[in-house]
């Protein structure tokens, strides 16, 4: 039996024996004894971690039953991973198994407060995880000859081998109208896979929160 496993395109059914961690609020019903914990800020191992969960906060449940999770009416994806290593942008990972280690990060790359940052999810070992996604996600292949360049609101998730970086450009933004300050693209160089959503959402970055701001916040 498979341990995640869509109920419906837009629900996910966890059969948790040990322990799984989620999206807060993703959890919309359970069945057996199952309890659910939030990861402490105070038991982080550095201020960094520490603003990393602020920022993206995650809960873990624990104990063995069924857990259905949804998000929004977002369409859920399980992806099973043997041994390898995927990026996710924190606002669409929906759950993963506690088998798998996970390292928090802010993608800046030094671009102004007011364009803020994308929090990310380094997920890597032996388990399953799902995406939220508004619509059925794109994979687009990455090599070294072929770059890629995405709309961040829309960018789900990458393969290990790849490199991202954030990058403004007016044209960008005089085309696909994002608004703010700062128009922002995200551009891929290595080899992997990037995965794209039909659908743009602003809210995914964090206004306002930079590396130079997170370096600030770590000083203090």
């Amino acid at each position: 039996m498979k341990t995640f496993e869509r109920e419906s395109e837009r629900m996910l059914r966890i059969d948790v024996d040990g322990g799984v961690w989620l999206k807060p609020g993703a959890a919309v019903a359970y069945r057996g004894d199952i309890a659910f914990e939030r990861l402490p800020t105070l038991e982080a191992t550095s201020l960094a971690d520490a603003a990393m969960r602020e920022l993206a906060p995650l809960v873990r449940a624990i104990g063995k039953g069924r857990v259905y999770c949804g998000h929004r009416g977002e369409h859920v994806w399980p992806i099973n991973l043997n041994g390898e290593t995927m990026f996710v942008a924190s606002p669409d990972l929906l759950a993963f198994e506690d088998s798998l280690s996970f390292e928090m990060m802010l993608l800046a790359d030094g671009l102004s407060v007011a364009a803020g940052g994308l929090v990310i999810v380094r997920l890597s070992g032996h388990g399953s995880l799902s995406l939220g996604s508004h619509g059925e996600p794109l994979s687009l292949p990455v090599t070294p000859d072929m770059p890629l360049s995405t709309d961040p609101h829309a960018t789900l998730a990458w393969s290990q081998g790849v490199t991202p970086s954030l990058r403004t450009d007016l044209s960008w933004r005089s085309v696909f109208r994002h608004g703010g300050q700062e128009p922002v693209q995200m551009f891929f160089e290595g080899n992997g896979y990037v995965l794209v959503q039909p659908y743009q959402d602003a809210s995914r970055f964090q206004p306002g929160f930079s590396a130079k701001k997170l370096k600030s916040l770590i000083a203090s």
